[in-house]
């Protein structure tokens, strides 16, 4: 039993798509409140296996304006908001 080693606990977020978040960097000026509209990922062929790979989240915000924006971020890129 001595050689267990205490592991901290990993608090993960997983974000799932009607998420509200925000980027992650505080150096930007504009950083909008944004919804999750869907996960990305995309197919590719190793060999005789087709594998997907993750991409990002694709979110939906609105402009000062009231224009709507689309974009892919990466999940290490967002922050959830509470």
């Amino acid at each position: 039993m001595e050689n267990i080693k205490n592991y901290e606990v990993d608090e993960r977020i997983f974000l799932k798509p009607g998420d509200i978040v925000q980027v992650r960097h505080k150096s930007i000026k504009y950083r909008p409140m944004m919804y999750i509209v869907e996960k990305i990922t995309r197919q590719f062929k190793s060999g005789e296996e087709i594998e997907n790979a993750f991409v990002g989240m694709k979110c939906r915000w609105f402009t000062s304006d009231g224009i709507m924006q689309e974009a892919v971020f990466s999940t290490k890129d967002l922050e959830l908001c509470k």
